[in-house]
């Protein structure tokens, strides 16, 4: 343990014993370090978390969770052989031997639903069966997952900021005019819009 460590070890003892606070649960993102994923990860997120990021020191925490954000193609594919590339598949593939669940919370290869060959896409759901065996799950969105807007046109930046706060349906006006870039946006982003009266 180096000395900075040690130093925000005893801060945060301290600082609980002060404040007789609950802890926050840690959650291990397996990234490096970044802000929107923090933000998308803590809009979807039951309760308040601390993050931790990936081959940052644990300061003495023990993660509850572990969340990777993207999983693409082709460490899917090695990660369903039992195999890994570089030292965040190594560790992700790690956690699963040990037995702990590692989220997901976008898997690549859906953003090929419309044009990748039916046995390629069939190829890639069997993958993510497989993982799942493994212990790998889609990460669990908080509920409600509906956003509500008044507006009349619905841009890709509305589409963007519901995609942002982690909603899986935009409800809009019962006359509102979705524009084609908006729909495709949602499209990709598994978001549904749904128009209201």
């Amino acid at each position: 343990m180096d000395v900075n460590e040690l130093v925000r070890t005893i801060a945060g003892e301290v600082l609980k014993q002060l404040n007789g606070a609950k802890e926050k649960p840690c959650v291990m993102i397996l990234c490096a370090r970044d802000g929107q994923v923090a933000a998308k990860v803590r809009a979807q997120l039951e309760e308040e978390a601390d993050f931790l990021f990936f081959a940052e020191p644990a300061a003495g925490r023990t993660p509850q969770r572990y969340i990777l954000p993207h999983l693409c193609c082709a460490a899917m594919a090695d990660l369903a052989l039992g195999r890994a590339s570089g030292s965040l598949m190594t560790e992700v593939l790690r956690l699963l031997l040990s037995g702990v669940t590692v989220e997901v919370l976008e898997f690549g290869y859906r953003a090929y639903a419309e044009t990748a060959p039916g046995p390629l896409y069939s190829l890639y759901e069997s993958y993510e069966k497989t993982l799942a065996g493994y212990g790998m799950r889609e990460f669990r969105r908080r509920q409600p997952d509906t956003v509500r807007v008044r507006e009349g046109l619905v841009t890709e930046a509305t589409v963007n900021a519901a995609l942002e706060k982690g909603a899986a349906v935009l409800q809009v006006p019962a006359g509102a005019v979705v524009t084609p870039l908006a729909a495709e946006i949602a499209g990709r982003g598994h978001l549904a819009i749904q128009k209201c009266l």
